[in-house]
């Protein structure tokens, strides 16, 4: 049971932060309103009086949970000034392994599912995913001014390429594919930023 929230907005991301976490766990289909209710210590009344059916909780959670991650991300990319460096650390902050990000890799996977089916997931959907193409596309720019990326690069294309490997990627992980670890995943990413991305080094030349 989690402490008890002080303000309107502690309470609903507290209803939120329960909310997607049980959906990592359980599956979206499988979360009950009284689920939440007891993690939170409250009534279900609670929970309906911020959120008025079970769908808009379910959706404001998937919504928060990709929040969030793109929140602690910016925090820690920002912090690296080499676009290289900066690059492989997304990259590293991707990899599903266990905790926190294989959760919120869970909660990706849920919507993608629900978006299929449902096209009012679709814009928020296209919206964070832009959001992450975006994001690639911002470091390799700097990588460029920096002259660690080469300066001839299709920066939608790439964005476009390294973001769909990644979740390719992440898909097999999380499913259990033959010879898809977490470790191999990283491997084809930066493999990739360094035969796609990396400016070459000119050969030094003697007299």
């Amino acid at each position: 049971m989690t402490a008890a929230p002080r303000t309107d907005e502690d309470r609903r991301q507290a209803i939120l932060e329960a909310t997607w976490q049980l959906i990592a766990e359980r599956g979206i289909h499988s979360v009950r309103i009284a689920d939440i209710a007891r993690v939170c210590g409250t009534s279900t009344g609670t929970v309906h009086y911020y959120f008025p059916g079970k769908s808009d909780v379910l959706a404001e959670a998937l919504k928060y949970c990709v929040e969030q991650a793109f929140v602690r991300q910016s925090e820690e990319l920002r912090a690296i000034d080499n676009a290289h460096e900066r690059l492989l650390k997304l990259i590293d902050m991707q990899l599903p392994r266990l905790g926190r990000v294989r959760d919120e890799w869970s909660i990706w996977l849920q919507y993608w599912a629900e978006a299929v089916v449902r096209p009012e997931f679709r814009a928020a959907h296209n919206e964070f995913y832009a959001r992450w193409q975006d994001a690639v596309i911002r470091i390799v720019l700097r990588g460029q001014r920096q002259g660690v990326f080469r300066a001839d690069l299709d920066l939608e294309g790439v964005a476009l390429r390294l973001t769909a490997l990644t979740d390719g990627a992440a898909i097999q992980v999380l499913t259990g594919a033959p010879r898809m670890t977490v470790s191999v995943m990283r491997e084809l990413l930066v493999d990739f930023v360094r035969r796609e991305l990396v400016a070459e080094i000119p050969a030094v030349r003697y007299s």
